[in-house]
């Protein structure tokens, strides 16, 4: 069993190590390990039905998040259809008996059309429209429902006070998310210094 154990978690290393490496010779953003870890870790704990991933890319965040799922369904939005095509045959491949759907799109038009409700939400698009994306979910959480946002610390950029051009709209956006999920009554929020910072949002409806 131990030595069936090592030899999985050897060749998902392996795995995801050459994710990585694709990933930053083609330049396309995606999570550390680490962060994939915690999302797992999350999934695990909090065995969510229905998953809402805004911003899924290539899959490799969607690896972590379909893994544990059991009975539920996943659901993926990215504006990238090659990235969304490229997920979806990566997910498939590695858990061909998951639930999933991948939608290409703007997911502040497609948010609105999906029909359930959701107990887990990772965001980690474009950082700008972030306040939009949570307002945008909010009516479809359940009670209880964990929202995730990635890249909360931005580099650190959110603790700058000057703040180049090329990234005041993706900062202010930020800020605003903090905000919104801190200020509201109807959420309770906590940040983590993970990766490049991790807000988790839980929603208490009213």
């Amino acid at each position: 069993m131990l030595a069936g154990l090592k030899k999985n978690a050897a060749l998902e290393k392996k795995l995801l190590a050459g994710l990585q490496k694709e990933a930053a010779l083609k330049k396309i953003p995606i999570i550390d390990v680490t962060t994939g870890r915690f999302l797992e870790i999350i999934c695990l704990l909090t065995g969510p039905r229905n998953i809402l991933e805004i911003g899924c890319g290539t899959g490799f965040s969607s690896y972590f998040l379909v893994k544990n799922l059991k009975d539920g369904y996943y659901t993926g939005i990215d504006l990238n259809q090659d990235r969304v095509k490229r997920a979806e045959r990566f997910i498939r491949s590695k858990f061909p008996k998951k639930q999933f759907k991948f939608l290409t799109g703007n997911a502040l038009k497609l948010i609105p059309e999906l029909q359930c409700n959701f107990d887990l939400v990772f965001i980690d698009a474009a950082k700008y429209e972030y306040p939009l994306y949570i307002k945008a979910v909010e009516n479809k959480l359940k009670s209880g429902a964990i929202v995730v946002a990635d890249n909360i610390f931005y580099g650190d950029k959110i603790f700058k006070k000057e703040i180049s051009k090329h990234n005041l709209k993706s900062v202010n956006g930020i800020k605003e998310y903090i905000s919104y999920v801190t200020d509201s009554d109807s959420f309770s929020s906590y940040f983590f210094d993970i990766g490049d910072g991790i807000s988790i949002s839980k929603f208490i409806k009213k």
